[in-house]
């Protein structure tokens, strides 16, 4: 009996494990290289930061742009 009840518990934490892991963070830079050498030697700079989502397990995502070169960060929160 007891190593019946062990196996079902290592089963249903191994199960809560994967389910804990459904969050996921994306990084992208919002620049090419030719991008950044148009912008060092342009009046116009474009393509200037990164963007960062972020999905959670509940289905929500929240996206941040970042400027930079002026530090702005623009937040968005897209719920479920």
């Amino acid at each position: 009996m007891k190593k019946l009840l062990g196996l079902l518990l290592i089963t249903v934490i191994g199960f809560s494990a994967q389910a804990q892991e459904k969050e996921k963070t994306e990084v992208k830079a919002t620049t090419t290289p030719a991008q950044k050498v148009h912008n060092t030697f342009s009046k116009h700079k474009h393509h200037k930061g990164y963007k960062v989502k972020h999905k959670y397990a509940n289905g929500s995502k929240h996206i941040k742009k970042v400027d930079e070169r002026t530090g702005e960060v623009k937040r968005k929160h897209k719920p479920a």
